[in-house]
């Protein structure tokens, strides 16, 4: 990809980030997010359909970083030593900070971070199979609570303005899914 083009997908992509803040998808308009970034609105349909297009694209390209991550965790180590696969997933919140406090905050899109929860289930699935001493049955309602806390995690720690690094936070959320609140 063209340096120029590169340069100008960032530059509205740092403009729809800071809109989402503001307010709902629905409600940006290409021609306030052209103003935004200062550029033409043209320039804008040469990338994008609309607003929505924009959105899918850059949560599709945001998707398939996260599941190359998340891919690359096999389930024995999920197992064997989860502080990877978290240290690895809070790097990539940190380095995507901006954008996925946008989706995760109030007018942002819960089903982009289904999806990624979605991929991570899928793993987490294969680990807990692999284990014979628990109980298939009860899985739904462990990943439930394991998303829930996750999402809630992530929430939190942007919502501090990311005080801690990506591997305390790893190191906090390991111990948490591992040990619970008592140890």
């Amino acid at each position: 990809m063209d340096r120029r083009v590169r340069k100008t997908r960032m530059q509205l992509r740092a403009g729809l980030t800071q809109l989402m803040r503001e307010k709902p998808i629905k409600d940006i308009t290409v021609r306030e997010l052209a103003q935004l970034v200062d550029i033409n609105r043209c320039t804008f349909y040469l990338h994008y359909r609309d607003i929505y297009d924009m959105v899918e694209q850059v949560e599709q390209e945001v998707f398939e970083e996260f599941e190359e991550i998340v891919r690359a965790h096999p389930p024995q180590e999920l197992q064997d030593k989860p502080i990877l696969l978290m240290n690895d997933l809070f790097e990539f919140f940190s380095a995507n900070a901006d954008l996925c406090a946008a989706f995760l905050g109030g007018n942002g899109d819960m089903a982009f971070f289904n999806k990624l929860i979605s991929l991570i289930r899928g793993c987490v699935v294969e680990s807990w199979m692999q284990e014979q001493k628990k109980d298939p049955a009860h899985f739904d309602y462990y990943f439930a609570f394991l998303a829930a806390g996750f999402i809630g995690i992530i929430r939190e720690w942007f919502a501090q303005d990311m005080r801690e690094k990506p591997s305390e936070m790893a190191e906090m959320t390991e111990h948490l899914v591992l040990h619970g609140f008592g140890h």
